[in-house]
């Protein structure tokens, strides 16, 4: 019997909903908006490889940026790398004496110097012999030593800079990017990408300096740091001051997508949530992961990243084996180009990254009304129930209003609205289990076509219910923050058990899904068999997996057979349907109302769990915030075609074997 109230709720719940598809459609409109993709290439990696084959690299290059290279990722120099080419080379005071001893010094600069005896044996010397070296080196030493620790014992070429310091630790400084790469960059029209490690010493005017060095000399596209401590700029007491510099300078951060959460760089969440609307993902594949790749795994991956996981840079390191009958050269030639084609193809530009911006879909007061579909659908579950009481209701929409303004006004809003967004997914989602439940208590169709639209018609009210839950999460959840992956859904684990934990205890307590047990006591006290354990325990190890394997940070790798896969599913309909859906709850909620009642009373029980699960995958495939939400749809839609075949065959199947028991 309906109450009162919750005509008040519906109507609540309807404006909710509107305000959530409010902030979904202007979420599509900016996913529209932010396709700019960059594909860059580690120099570093790229002038080894074309020093060892003895490739000529600005011909390289250029070949790399008609294929549809963007962007060259210049690391700045380590104290460690100096010699590497003829520009400079460092040397310990006590190096310098030692082969003073032994023989004459070639350097006559270093030897009048020794023979003076003003070589220390606790400094450091640097002899440089380019000039644009010599003042990047004093405009950079300065950021990481004292003046004191500084003094120019040679003021014209060769220059010689003495440092009171140590070689290991000197060895680990940064001391800028390279002039005559920044200068190849700019001569070959190529974007920057800086990579700078971090000194925790710096602070704001360090840290404006770094960035300030590349001022006029490049186009500075996406800040990415590097490093052996994988730390960003000004970890881990000044990341503010590198947030003020960088967004005082327009400059945009990329946040290197890990599924180990122990790669992750210290400071990178923090950094992104100072630069709201300004932060990108990157993605990258490590040396040695990807000498086990082949040329098309690579391609695919980065195509994928692109299109499913927001990934706005293309970080390229350079393939060392040959592509079918080409050149090494030509091999990395033909990956840019086929990553660049296959982004075209997809609708993405070439250019500068694109970050989510602060766009006016993700307002506090548009999320603050979708977030009243919550204690909605909680009021109209009790109501199902028989359990509505006014003060229930009148305490769900307070403490729904404390919780959101509560984290708005302590600056956690974010958490606040994640534990909402949770809560309103698992209400939707046992909604859903509820409305179906209605399929198990109907009497199977005469004839097998009747039966298909009637299960048509079950599984497209259960989908709906899902997807508007879906809908809620997506209404409180489309933060730009939440789309570059720096905060994440919370309770990804439990959307996916407590759908189907409920739907069990649904089915067994309630009159719903005509199997209620009548009295719990003796059924609780009935002895169970063997064969119901071994099926338990089946069920138990089931849900472990599925709960193991759920998220990107798993321990339990996919066999190869499952790959395959998911790679020949991605190949056919361009988006990979998720399996627990095609597989599992569209079959089932076909088939659930065809059985008949004695099957229903032995195996109901078992459906029920898997039509939850199914359920809470639906809504969950839309938590995954970085995919875009058409992929998300067009993911769902993919898996209810596919799962309906699958469920019209085994409906088909069933009635032609049990035709004899069929109603007439």
């Amino acid at each position: 019997m309906q109450q009162p109230g919750t005509r008040y709720a519906a109507f609540i719940l309807l404006i909710g909903l509107l305000a959530a598809l409010f902030v979904a459609f202007e979420r599509v409109r900016v996913e529209r908006d932010t396709r700019r993709v960059e594909i860059a290439m580690d120099y570093n990696d790229f002038i080894a490889l074309a020093r060892s084959y003895n490739y000529q690299p600005e011909a390289f290059l250029v070949a790399l940026r008609r294929a549809g290279l963007t962007s060259l990722a210049l690391q700045e120099e380590l104290g460690s790398s100096i010699g590497t080419d003829k520009n400079a080379y460092v040397a310990s005071g006590v190096a310098l004496l030692a082969t003073a001893r032994l023989s004459s010094i070639a350097d006559p600069t270093l030897g009048a110097l020794v023979r003076s005896h003003r070589i220390g044996q606790d400094e450091v010397y640097l002899i440089v012999y380019d000039r644009p070296t010599f003042e990047r080196y004093m405009r950079q030493l300065p950021l990481h030593f004292t003046r004191a620790s500084l003094h120019l014992m040679h003021g014209s070429s060769p220059w010689v800079i003495a440092i009171r310091t140590q070689l290991d630790y000197f060895g680990s400084v940064g001391l800028g990017i390279p002039t005559s790469e920044l200068d190849l960059a700019r001569r070959l029209d190529f974007l920057v990408i800086p990579r700078f490690q971090n000194d925790e010493r710096a602070q704001a005017p360090q840290i404006a300096a770094i960035f300030d060095s590349l001022r006029h000399r490049a186009r500075v596209s996406t800040i990415v740091y590097f490093g052996l401590r994988n730390q960003v700029l000004g970890f881990p007491d000044h990341v503010k001051d590198t947030a003020d510099v960088m967004k005082s300078r327009r400059l945009t951060f990329g946040s290197i997508e890990t599924y180990d959460a122990n790669q992750i760089q210290k400071g990178n969440d923090e950094l992104a949530k100072l630069m709201p609307g300004r932060t990108v993902r990157v993605q990258a594949i490590a040396k040695l992961e990807q000498d086990k790749l082949g040329f098309d795994e690579i391609v695919a991956r980065y195509l994928l990243g692109t299109r499913e996981r927001n990934i706005r840079v293309v970080y390229l390191r350079p393939f060392a084996h040959q592509y079918g009958s080409l050149s090494i050269e030509k091999t990395n030639v033909e990956l840019v180009h086929q990553i660049a084609d296959g982004l075209r193809a997809r609708g993405f530009v070439l250019a500068r990254a694109s970050p989510v911006p602060l766009y006016r879909g993700n307002n506090r007061v548009a999320v603050g009304v979708a977030a009243l579909a919550v204690p909605s659908m909680f009021v109209l579950l009790l109501n199902a129930l028989g359990l509505y009481r006014r003060w229930l209701a009148m305490a769900a929409y307070a403490l729904t209003v404390a919780l959101y303004v509560g984290g708005v006004v302590t600056h956690h809003d974010l958490l606040a609205r994640s534990m909402t967004a949770l809560l309103g997914a698992l209400l939707f989602a046992a909604a859903a289990v509820w409305v179906f439940g209605g399929a198990f208590t109907e009497r199977p169709a005469a004839s097998t076509g009747a039966q298909l639209l009637r299960s048509l018609r079950w599984t497209g009210i259960a989908t709906g219910v899902a997807l508007l839950g879906a809908l809620v999460v997506v209404g409180l959840m489309s933060s730009p923050l939440v789309m570059e992956e720096i905060e994440r859904f919370r309770g990804v684990k439990a959307l996916l058990a407590v759908p189907a934990l409920v739907a069990l205890l649904l089915y067994l307590f309630t009159d719903r899904f005509g199997g209620k047990i009548q009295n719990p006591r003796t059924a609780f006290a009935t002895p169970v068999g063997v064969g119901q354990l071994i099926l338990g325990a089946l069920i138990l190890v089931a849900a472990a997996l599925v709960l193991t394997r759920s998220g990107n940070q798993t321990d339990i790798a996919p066999s190869s057979f499952e790959l395959s896969l998911r790679s020949g599913l991605t190949s056919l309909l361009t988006v990979r349907p998720r399996f627990k859906e095609f597989l599992v709850g569209f079959p089932l909620m076909m088939l659930a109302p065809a059985l008949l009642l004695p099957h229903r009373r032995a195996i109901g029980w078992l459906v029920a769990i898997g039509v939850g699960i199914g359920i809470g995958d639906i809504v969950d495939t839309f938590s995954h915030l970085h995919t875009p939400l058409v992929i998300s749809l067009l993911r769902v839609f993919n898996g209810a075609v596919i799962g309906c075949i699958i469920g019209a065959l085994a409906v088909t199947i069933y009635r032609a074997i049990f035709a004899a028991r069929t109603p007439a």
